[in-house]
């Protein structure tokens, strides 16, 4: 924690007026206008998720800077740092064994440059990432005290709606993660009516914390809006004549130039941005329509809207390209960004065959759902590194459980042929998506 605290400390130390980029500029517009008492607006067309730049605000307000927020986020990172520990301790039948994962699990969120990056930079991801890892804790917690006396079973189950309740207020994606969590607890408990109550507990706690903003919400922008309104831009880049649109380096629309002239193969957006949610309906039924008339194009690019997703650069790499960080030399950049790269490959195929090999127990059950459904998501919408970037946590916990023991966990692959078929499956599919956009981190290589 004291190693990763200090990675991260030092670009915010060496570059305090790290100027924004993109979305990171739209949050602070955001947050201004929570603090002049607008409240919630959309922005560029899209109704985000609230929790963030209301956030934002609170620091400008007390602070008078929005970006004071990354110290608030390098908290909720060392606090990751230690949610990995106790998750991936808490995984291994053997305690040295789970001790030894906890520390290793801690340590690669520590050392990966991508989540320091984001730690440092005006993005959601390391609260996000915190509220992902703590759903999964209270999880454990809900299953532990199930045969308890008294009522902490369902007070438990409360928490965990309440989790992913918050999950829901930064990204509207959480939304559906509810049914999953739900699953986690009538695990090998179906027909017992215990575990039905605690999955009422759940969906009880969720609109307790959702039901508020949504209420607040509706009435501002007079439809139905549970947490955001971006599913129909998100077609519009995913489901047009042009090839989805993202924004990494190398593979990208990143100059206003650039997305202009690639937008204008496809339809043009059917509303104006000022009337967001009247744009997200109408870009949602354009986006159907696109689909019913193009199935086969649909389909087809969904290796590539899941290849966008794993991409082992992030947003990182376009910092530097981009000259953001300037001072160090070149070669410093290049380290940064292979480091990055190799660290999003390690996480993503270590991982999966950690899962693979040491999953067990409703816990890695859910995990397993949430990572389906998040790359299920894209591969019908539109894909970015970033949104992986919450994910890695969760595979992190199965890493360290890989690597803690690597003898142990092939020796668990081949004891059960059903664990060595699912470990070759996801190395199957993730090696080739993982390598495919590793090229477009450098200039000179681009592609394979």
């Amino acid at each position: 924690m004291v190693v990763g605290g200090a990675l991260r400390g030092l670009p915010m130390a060496l570059w305090p007026d790290d100027k924004c980029v993109r979305d990171e500029c739209t949050y602070i517009r955001i947050a201004q206008r929570f603090v002049d008492g607008e409240g919630m607006t959309t922005s560029a067309g899209w109704l985000w998720a609230p929790a963030y730049p209301a956030i934002m605000a609170v620091h400008k307000g007390i602070f008078g800077y929005a970006a004071t927020i990354r110290g608030t986020q390098l908290v909720c990172a060392l606090l990751c740092m230690a949610a990995l520990y106790v998750l991936a301790r808490n995984q291994a039948e053997d305690p040295a064994l789970g001790r030894r994962a906890g520390r290793i699990a801690a340590w690669v969120y520590a050392l990966s440059p991508a989540m320091a990056f984001y730690t440092v930079s005006l993005w959601s991801e390391a609260i996000y990432s915190l509220l992902l890892l703590g759903c999964f804790l209270v999880v454990d917690a809900a299953r532990r005290t199930y045969e308890l006396p008294g009522r902490r079973a369902l007070a438990w189950a409360l928490g965990l709606g309440a989790m992913v309740g918050l999950c829901m207020l930064f990204r509207g994606v959480a939304t559906y993660m509810i049914p999953l969590f739900m699953v986690g607890l009538l695990w090998l408990r179906w027909r017992e009516g215990r575990a039905w109550a605690q999955v009422a507990g759940v969906a009880l706690g969720a609109f307790l914390v959702v039901s508020p903003y949504s209420a607040y919400a509706t009435n501002k922008f007079g439809e139905t809006v549970i947490t955001d309104r971006t599913l129909g831009q998100m077609m519009w880049l995913g489901n047009n004549d042009f090839d989805p649109i993202t924004f990494d380096y190398g593979n990208g629309q990143l100059s206003r130039r650039a997305f202009n002239r690639h937008i204008a193969e496809g339809r043009a957006p059917c509303a104006p941005r000022r009337a967001g949610l009247d744009r997200d309906s109408c870009q949602t039924e354009a986006g159907v329509a696109w689909i019913k008339a193009n199935p086969v194009e649909f389909v087809s690019r969904m290796p590539m809207r899941v290849a966008q997703l794993l991409n082992p650069h992030s947003l990182l790499t376009r910092h530097l390209r981009w000259g953001k960080w300037k001072g160090p030399p070149q070669w410093v950049d290049e380290s940064v960004i292979l480091a990055g790269a190799l660290s999003s490959m390690l996480v993503i195929w270590g991982g999966a065959l950690g899962l693979a090999s040491r999953g067990r127990h409703a816990r890695s059950g859910v995990v397993a759902l949430v990572l389906l459904y998040h790359c299920a998501a894209i591969a019908c919408l539109a894909g970015l590194s970033r949104y992986r970037v919450p994910l890695e946590p969760l595979l992190m916990v199965y890493l360290g459980l890989f690597l803690a023991d690597p003898r142990g966990a092939l020796a668990a692959l081949r004891a059960e042929p059903w664990r060595l078929a699912l470990g070759l499956l996801a190395l199957g599919v993730l090696v080739p998506l993982v390598l495919w956009y590793l090229p477009a981190g450098w200039t000179w290589w681009r592609t394979w």
